[in-house]
């Protein structure tokens, strides 16, 4: 029946075929061959057999593709020899440089059996990888953005990126809740896968969600801690580090990479070793401000003391030169009260003197001046109706008039009148003025 079919062609069974290339790629290819390629998946099974996924890309197209095995024996030796030089695992996106010999399985198809590696290559990739980070960074200006922000003098509220179950994580929070100094931290986790395929994605969203609260802390810290030194490579990432470079809050690291520095630590703010080590940084800073605090106190109390003092004997010289001064001006004031009251008592004295001799000369003069003194000199007042005559023109013929001596009145009647000259007028007033002086 078959040969019926197969009308005398030579035919091959699908196992048959595999054999022969099976044979042929053993004939033609039976050494071992150094390639380059990149992981694109890697898988470790239950027996400790590590499978991947090998492809080349060209202006991010896969232009090559094969899958590839280290088998248990072979990995427990290769893994180790990686880790220890490179501080990383086998794992996707790293390029690798393997000595592979290519088999064919009548199954499973093509493969390639790795027998070596060489870490030295991919350390170089990795470092290359960095730089061109580093270098884009610094292109666009962001690299020590983080760097620029100002620590605040008492940070004290604080955001954490880390694993909760992480050994380093505990470490932290203890020593700063447990301070010596008695400083009291507040401290909230934003939780992050911090080793793995997922870490860089899962530290990013991290960072999101503490940006969204940036106004309730004054730090952000991303710690790292308790286990391998291995899957680091995400703190070299452009992502990762461009995140850390542009968030709003200075950022510490402490993520226990001993060896060299990430690219996350060259961006963020402060970089320290360990968890630990953030933690003192942390405790420090407060306990150099409160230093400062009770130093500038002391200066602040020691210019008052002397302040004090300085003005104590100031106030004290003033109240002797008060009181000197004081004395001066009463025994001065008194002197001239003693002067003024002498001139005042000579003034007086001349005053009552002048004036008694004022008075003495009125007296004499209201003596002179006496009707009745001027009347014993021999001179008369003549009155008519009441009133002192002293103008002959007011008489009238047979008017009466009394005329009044020094020892009596005599009473005559006008038979006539006659105005004196002007000469006699003039003998008559300095007559009167005789008088008034004397």
């Amino acid at each position: 029946m078959e040969d019926l079919f197969t009308n005398n062609r030579t035919t091959y069974r699908l196992f048959e075929l595999n054999n022969i290339i099976k044979n042929v790629i053993s004939s033609a290819l039976p050494d071992t061959y150094w390639v380059v390629a990149e992981i694109a998946e890697a898988k470790l099974n239950q027996k400790g057999h590590c499978y991947l996924e090998l492809i080349e890309k060209e202006d991010s197209r896969t232009i090559a593709q094969v899958k590839a095995n280290i088998w248990a024996y072979e990995y427990r030796k290769l893994s180790h020899k990686f880790q220890a030089a490179t501080n990383e695992s086998l794992k996707p996106g790293m390029k690798v440089l393997l000595l592979v010999a290519v088999t064919f399985h009548e199954v499973y198809g093509l493969s390639l059996n790795v027998k070596d590696i060489d870490p030295a290559y991919t350390m170089g990739e990795m470092a290359l990888k960095k730089r061109e980070v580093i270098e884009r960074l610094t292109k666009e200006g962001i690299m020590g953005l983080n760097k620029s922000l100002s620590l605040p003098l008492v940070p004290q509220r604080i955001a954490v990126i880390s694993s909760p179950t992480a050994a380093g994580y505990g470490d932290f929070f203890g020593q700063l809740d447990n301070n010596p100094y008695g400083y009291a931290f507040t401290h909230t986790l934003f939780p992050a896968l911090m080793q793995g395929a997922e870490a860089e994605q899962s530290i990013i969203a991290a960072l999101r969600q503490a940006r969204q609260k940036r106004d309730l802390f004054d730090v952000l810290v991303i710690i790292r801690g308790g286990g391998s030194a291995i899957d680091l490579n995400c703190f070299d990432s452009y992502n990762l580090a461009s995140q850390v470079a542009k968030f709003p809050l200075p950022v510490i690291t402490g993520i226990g990479h001993e060896k060299d520095d990430t690219v996350v630590d060259m961006t963020a703010h402060t970089k320290m070793k360990t968890p630990t080590a953030v933690a003192e940084f942390l405790i420090s800073g407060l306990r150099s401000f409160e230093e400062n605090i009770i130093e500038l106190q002391n200066r602040v109390i020691k210019y008052t003391e002397r302040l004090i003092r300085d003005e104590n004997y100031t106030l004290k010289t003033l109240t002797h030169r008060l009181n000197f001064v004081a004395i001066q001006l009463t025994t001065s004031l008194r002197s001239n009260v003693e002067g003024i009251e002498k001139d005042i008592r000579n003034v007086v004295k001349q005053f009552m003197q002048n004036a008694l001799s004022r008075l003495g000369n009125l007296e004499k003069v209201v003596r002179l001046l006496d009707p009745v003194n001027i009347l014993r000199r021999g001179y008369s007042i003549t009155q008519h109706k009441g009133r002192v005559l002293k103008d002959v023109s007011l008489l009238r013929k047979g008017d009466g008039i009394e005329t009044r001596l020094f020892n009596g009145v005599i009473k005559s009647v006008v038979e006539n009148t006659k105005e004196a000259e002007e000469s006699e007028q003039d003998q008559t007033v300095d007559l009167f003025s005789g008088i008034d002086r004397a």
